[in-house]
């Protein structure tokens, strides 16, 4: 299984959270997600799976919620084997 985090901006509260999370919570393979909330900057949102998902899904579900996505963050830190 893969982890990764990526920077998602545009959250500002809980009810985002939870448009956000109903996006990716239905996308094939995911195992967990965690989000940690930065209202109004960059939030981190951590998706783990198996196989790995596509960058392109995670960027439609986070931009069908209303939200913008960054690349992952952090390169050498964003895909761990779990």
């Amino acid at each position: 299984m893969k982890t990764k985090v990526y920077r998602v901006w545009g959250l500002t509260c809980e009810v985002c959270l939870a448009r956000l999370l109903e996006r990716v919570r239905h996308l094939a393979g995911l195992r967990t997600v965690a989000l940690d909330l930065v209202r109004d900057g960059e939030s981190r949102l951590a998706l783990t799976a198996s196989p790995a998902l596509p960058p392109q899904v995670v960027r439609a579900a986070v931009e069908d919620a209303g939200f913008s996505l960054s690349a992952p963050a952090a390169a050498s830190a964003a895909s761990t084997e779990v």
